[in-house]
């Protein structure tokens, strides 16, 4: 019997592709990343930032630095619902690049120092203070100076009513701004009051920038 070559072609096909397609659903088959010789995924050493590369994953970043993805999300106002398996050269933004990962990663792993410690003052231990023998004249204390607080880190905070990329629309009505003239903005009906704007916009496929423009703008009339 005679295969017929074009049948032949499509069947080698088929199960080619039926190999690949039912690796992927055991989760054997990864398309991202980089593997090795020896078919094993290439990943970051824990202990040098500098191995990141962009065509690594979230969720390779997340395992090896045992950091949550969703707070890799938050602290780069990246999308909520963004998959694990997308690479870092993928999510980049103004707010968000590789080397900022780096950075970010690197001072978490950096121990702090007590406020108004001095460096030598960590590694030295103090000297219990010279005990006098007692004299025969009384001798005048000098008066004690009351220890000046060191001044506590101070954080980056936004000034009040300020919209950011974590401002809800909760927070918008909060500030005095009407319902009616969010949805004149937004050019549509509020979604869930606790919603983040920006998310909200990105669903849509609008722009966060010029919408946010419009709500400061009328936030700062509000006396």
């Amino acid at each position: 019997m005679r295969i017929n070559p074009f049948s032949y072609a499509v069947l080698v096909l088929a199960v080619f592709l039926g190999v690949i397609w039912g690796f992927q659903a055991a989760g054997v088959w990864s398309v991202s990343g980089k593997l090795s010789n020896d078919g094993e995924a290439i990943l970051p050493v824990a202990s040098d930032v500098n191995t990141i590369k962009g065509w690594m994953t979230l969720e390779q970043i997340s395992t090896v630095y045992n950091v949550p993805i969703a707070e890799i999300l938050a602290q780069f106002e990246l999308p909520a619902d963004a998959a694990p398996a997308t690479a870092l050269k993928d999510l980049e933004t103004d707010l968000f690049s590789v080397t900022g990962l780096r950075e970010w990663l690197q001072s978490r792993s950096e121990p702090v120092a007590p406020v108004g410690a001095t460096p030598d003052s960590t590694l030295q231990p103090t000297e219990p203070p010279v005990q006098l023998p007692p004299t025969s004249q009384a001798t005048p204390v000098p008066a004690q100076v009351e220890p000046t607080a060191a001044p506590a880190a101070t954080e980056h905070v936004a000034p009040a009513r300020t919209i950011t990329g974590k401002t809800t629309f909760q927070e918008l009505l909060d500030w005095g701004l009407s319902e009616d003239a969010i949805r004149q903005i937004i050019g549509g009906e509020l979604p869930a009051l606790s919603t983040v704007i920006k998310d909200y916009l990105t669903g849509k496929g609008l722009e966060f920038s010029p919408i946010k423009t419009a709500l400061q703008a009328e936030i700062d009339k509000i006396p």
